[in-house]
């Protein structure tokens, strides 16, 4: 018994010690993540509010998000290229998941290589890329009689865009949107198979959306709610259904 009792003596002032360094850290990283340009909201506190004695105590669940690196549901972010869901899903009617592919076999949904873009953009007008790895001057806007862009000025700013990332092999830098704490875990491949739809979670993006942005604020009484009344709990365990619905609703479900 003395050893494992020394062995606390020692263990724990160093662990009190290590979680008061690390939500220091966590705290002047989150002041500071304006400062990062890729992720400009991300605030990455390791307890969520309200938690005064640990943390600032301003901080409020009325003004902050769970999904730190999100952005509010009238917002947008800056992203490299003006990418229109409305034009893509809606318009072109793109399956989701020909861009998202990761989304049926992985935790994350992923988002499409340059190379993916190029499948359709090399075929369009306005592109001509008769090889691989051609030169930028065979990756310019198809003009008009008057010497002019068909596309408009983003348009075309977008697409040059696009072509140099496929060109050079520098993938576009995406801006996230959706970044759920670390301490949580969402597989997209659990959800895709189990029947939810991706407007669910994300929104109507071929109705109205061009760059994405998020739709629910991602609170944990937002996935608890969902894992109590989805329909298809009830579709793919029958008799079972409700047993399932317990184990959905247990912690180590999303907290493994």
């Amino acid at each position: 018994m003395r050893p494992v009792l020394k062995t606390l003596i020692f263990v724990v002032p160093l662990a009190i010690i290590a979680l008061f360094v690390s939500i220091h850290t966590n705290t002047v990283q989150a002041e500071n993540a304006e400062e990062d340009e890729a992720f400009p909201r991300a605030l990455k506190y390791l307890l969520p509010p309200p938690s005064p004695i640990l943390s600032d105590p301003e901080r409020s669940m009325d003004t902050e998000h769970v999904a730190y690196g999100a952005v509010d549901p009238d917002e947008e972010l800056v992203q490299p290229i003006h990418y229109s869901h409305q034009l893509h899903a809606g318009e072109l009617q793109i399956n989701c998941e020909y861009c998202h592919s990761n989304a049926r076999r992985s935790k994350h949904a992923g988002v499409p290589a340059t190379e993916v873009c190029m499948n359709c953009h090399s075929q369009v007008p306005g592109v001509d890329v008769p090889g691989f790895k051609p030169g930028i001057e065979e990756c310019t806007p198809t003009l008009d009689a008057n010497g002019e862009p068909v596309r408009d000025v983003q348009a075309t700013e977008d697409l040059m865009t696009l072509c140099e990332s496929y060109i050079n092999d520098d993938p576009i830098e995406w801006v996230r949107v959706h970044d759920v704490p670390d301490f949580v875990y969402f597989s997209h491949k659990r959800h895709v198979t189990a029947g939810v739809l991706c407007q669910e979670c994300h929104g109507e993006v071929q109705a109205d959306m061009t760059v994405a942005r998020r739709v629910h604020r991602l609170y944990m009484g937002w996935c608890l709610d969902c894992h109590e009344d989805h329909p298809s709990v009830d579709e793919n365990y029958g008799a079972e259904a409700e047993l399932r619905r317990a184990e959905l609703k247990d912690c180590y479900t999303c907290h493994m």
